[in-house]
């Protein structure tokens, strides 16, 4: 347990919420009737605990209004999911985790007037090699200083760090398998990519400024071709209508750094 810190600094350096809105403190997890369950606000620790108490296997609709969260709380509610036959509504938004492991889980996705979803990226061997190599010395001068430990424990500490972010990109990876995902859909980066990575093809929206950009806005072509399993009802005339053509929403979105993913799609890589 000593390198707990550590391993959750590394782990939150890469899996931050993406917020549209602020989120409430505590949100709301509830079996609302035997066949509908609501998540709404951030994954974390409380909302995966609820899950595990809460969820009943009756349900076959699941509401989610969430700007995402921590990815191994998310991953412990997906597989608590995956056994169920759901129907997923998103309620406002779907962002980040949320968006990366609570729709696989569904045989249908409604997304619902005024709603969105947006990919923050999920676990990845070049995030990996970043740590590793680009920002080991930083990290290790950080644990030192916020943890008050000598330098031969930080560095103890920062390796089990990477250690925890090479297990998620494992379960991650048996996860995506399981529920037929295209790895694009995790905006999945090998060492040496860039942008979205090799595992997408097409054209995406114009950087929000020339340093680069965080947050994707999933349209109809992403979510179909990377999550074919999913039966996904028409979204993409409101979503043009209600996010991407009003004002305010569209511009807080691209100054937290988003874009379109206009015809990206999920594809396998030259020579895979």
């Amino acid at each position: 347990m000593i390198a707990a810190g550590a391993a959750l600094a590394l782990i939150a350096a890469l899996w931050g919420s993406a917020q549209d809105r602020p989120e409430s403190e505590a949100g709301r997890c509830a079996q609302i009737d035997a066949a509908t369950f609501v998540l709404d606000g951030p994954v974390d620790e409380a909302m995966a605990e609820c899950v595990r108490g809460a969820l009943q296997s009756t349900t076959t609709v699941l509401i989610v209004d969430s700007g995402g969260g921590d990815l191994r709380h998310a991953l412990d509610i997906a597989e608590r999911l995956e056994p169920l036959s759901l129907t997923v509504r998103v309620r406002e938004r779907c962002y980040s985790s949320c968006a990366n492991y609570f729709l696989p889980v569904a045989e249908r996705v409604i997304v619902e007037p005024g709603a969105a979803i947006v990919l923050h990226g999920g676990a990845d061997p070049k995030f990996l090699q970043e740590e590793a190599v680009g920002r080991r010395e930083p990290r290790i001068r950080e644990i030192m200083r916020d943890e008050g430990v000598d330098r031969a424990e930080a560095e103890a500490r920062f390796e089990a760090g990477l250690e925890a972010i090479r297990t998620l990109i494992l379960r991650q990876a048996a996860f995506a398998e399981r529920r037929n995902v295209g790895p694009g859909w995790f905006l999945y980066r090998e060492p040496g990519d860039r942008e979205v990575g090799r595992w997408l093809r097409g054209e995406r929206g114009s950087r929000p400024h020339p340093f680069g950009w965080r947050y994707l806005l999933v349209e109809e072509p992403m979510i179909r071709s990377c999550l074919p399993d999913v039966e996904i009802e028409p979204f993409q005339s409101r979503l043009e209508a209600e996010f991407i053509d009003n004002r305010e929403r569209w511009s807080r979105f691209r100054r937290a750094e988003g874009l379109r993913s206009l015809t990206l799609e999920c594809a396998e890589p030259a020579g895979a």
